[in-house]
């Protein structure tokens, strides 16, 4: 795991640790003990699909970096290749 995911976790369970300490301590607490059980459910679906969309952004910036990288290498091969023949001729 890298740096900025370690911190986002930390940050999360600081975050949801807060709140339940927060609701618990004031009527919202209250509010939370007559929300239906299955909206809790649809909360963990949208932070779950909010995780696999960070996930698949990084995943394509990473394969994206990667083309980029790959593509370089083939026109610097190029850029030595003519310098070489350059350099054979003079």
């Amino acid at each position: 795991m890298n740096r900025i995911k370690i911190a986002a976790i930390i940050a999360g369970v600081i975050f949801t640790a807060f709140t339940i300490r927060l609701f618990s301590m004031t009527a919202a607490g209250q509010f939370i003990l007559h929300v239906p059980g299955w909206v809790y459910f649809i909360y963990a679906g949208i932070l779950f699909c909010a995780y696999k969309v960070v996930q698949a952004f990084t995943d394509d910036r990473r394969k994206e970096q990667a083309l980029i990288e790959q593509e370089g290498e083939v026109i610097m091969k190029k850029v030595r290749d003519r310098r070489a023949r350059r350099d054979s001729q003079a």
